[in-house]
């Protein structure tokens, strides 16, 4: 009779379990049938004036876009192993008519993460999000950049990109700044609630630090850096943090 009674419960077992992976096969299956245009539905209205030309589906598609005068387009490839983190994760992939960037995306519940983001940036299109900069025309090399954003926290987050310089203007403190940078390494580093950005020389030099908190943004300039300003006269030594300012990221 105990037998029986096992038998039963282990057959009932087997066939919850039959039932659950169906079930999961048959929402893989909608979701790759449902068109990608559907998404734009559940994005904010701020978003969805970004978007237009929805292609493929939820699984895989491409949307084309524009932000701040530059078009290009999104293309993606849902992970449906992200799933077991708890989170939506996909393979996306930007494309302008000068850049090319591609990583993996994930969004969950305490926040997102950007793993292996690597290709090139036109700084000619990323110029409009810096009121008053003239950016010298030479790529930003992104080179396995990771970003995690975790309850206010950036730990985790490493990589480096890196930079030939050149001319560059800049505005610091309201006033209009010149400096001819030489070919740089820029390592971003996560240190719990803060993300620093360090501008450094080819050999390992710091020439400045960039300091994200929040909304706020910490900017350390060296002696180092404004000796390749022409108009800079200052004396102190090289390592010395001779300027520095805290603004909101709104403000640049």
């Amino acid at each position: 009779m105990l037998k029986s009674n096992i038998d039963h419960e282990d057959k009932e077992a087997r066939a919850y379990n039959w039932v659950l992976l169906a079930t999961f096969v048959l929402l893989m299956s909608l979701l790759i049938q449902t068109p990608a245009r559907v998404a734009s539905h559940f994005m904010p209205n701020t978003l969805k004036t970004l978007f237009h030309t929805w292609g493929g589906s939820i699984w895989s598609g491409q949307v084309n876009g524009q932000y701040q005068g530059v078009q290009g387009q999104l293309r993606w490839q849902f992970q449906p192993s992200s799933l077991l983190r708890l989170s939506l994760g996909v393979q996306a992939e930007v494309l302008t008519a000068h850049s090319h960037v591609q990583g993996v995306l994930r969004l969950g519940v305490k926040g997102w993460q950007l793993l292996d983001a690597k290709g090139q940036i036109a700084p000619a299109e990323v110029q409009g999000l810096l009121s008053g900069w003239q950016l010298p025309n030479t790529v930003i090399e992104l080179q396995q950049l990771t970003l995690n954003h975790q309850k206010n926290s950036w730990t985790d987050s490493k990589g480096t990109m890196s930079w030939q310089g050149g001319a560059l203007d800049y505005v610091f403190n309201g006033q209009r700044q010149h400096v001819n940078l030489p070919p740089v390494i820029i390592a971003v580093q996560g240190q719990q609630s803060q993300l620093m950005i360090n501008l450094q020389e080819q050999q390992g030099a710091n020439l400045a630090s960039f300091i994200l908190t929040g909304e706020q943004l910490e900017s350390r300039l060296t002696q180092r850096l404004l000796m390749y300003s022409p108009n800079y006269h200052g004396v102190a030594e090289p390592d010395a943090i001779v300027v520095s300012a805290s603004q909101p990221l709104n403000s640049l």
